[in-house]
């Protein structure tokens, strides 16, 4: 404690330090914001295209009951982007079972690889072959159960755990 020129007591009361640097607290606080999106995201991942991309290959099943579809959908930039390739399964109304025609479902997400098919092994097994001399995200999925992420993000997604029965990823196959 310090006294004043008359001799009366005198305490120094310091701003707290958030705002004594008001700039600083608030990048900071962007930052662990920033920080926490990157470190949760995986887990709140849906597997939901919106929409998006440009139909590039369809193939019907046997029966005619399934349709089975490739999207592209850009990403990024000139330098840095890429394409993602998508593949839903719909159903044409048409089958054996009676399927529900509005259905839809979207069974696989990787990085387009530059060589890529798709086979029907039997009416709710399809094969999907992505892959170029350097990777391979080919897969054989059961349209019903599974499903297969190259970012493994669905796999740890908890908003996704009552979509499938068995998701594939990259690190699982």
């Amino acid at each position: 404690m310090t006294q004043d020129a008359s001799g009366t007591p005198m305490t120094n009361i310091r701003k707290p330090w958030i705002r004594r640097h008001p700039i600083l607290t608030a990048f900071l606080f962007l930052l662990l914001i920033l920080i926490a999106y990157i470190l949760l995201r995986p887990y709140f991942s849906t597997f939901d295209r919106s929409e998006q991309g440009h139909l590039g290959y369809s193939m019907p099943s046997r029966n005619g009951e399934y349709v089975a579809e490739i999207y592209g959908v850009p990403y990024g930039g000139a330098g840095a982007g890429g394409v993602t390739m998508w593949v839903d399964v719909r159903s044409t109304g048409s089958g054996s079972a009676g399927a529900d025609a509005s259905f839809v479902k979207t069974i696989y997400r990787a990085e387009f690889r530059g060589a890529n098919h798709l086979e029907w092994e039997n009416e709710k097994t399809l094969r999907i072959e992505n892959r170029n001399e350097y990777n391979d995200d080919s897969v054989t999925l059961n349209i019903d159960e599974d499903i297969y992420d190259g970012w493994n993000f669905a796999c740890k997604s908890l908003r996704m755990k009552g979509e499938y029965v068995r998701c594939l990823s990259p690190e699982k196959q």
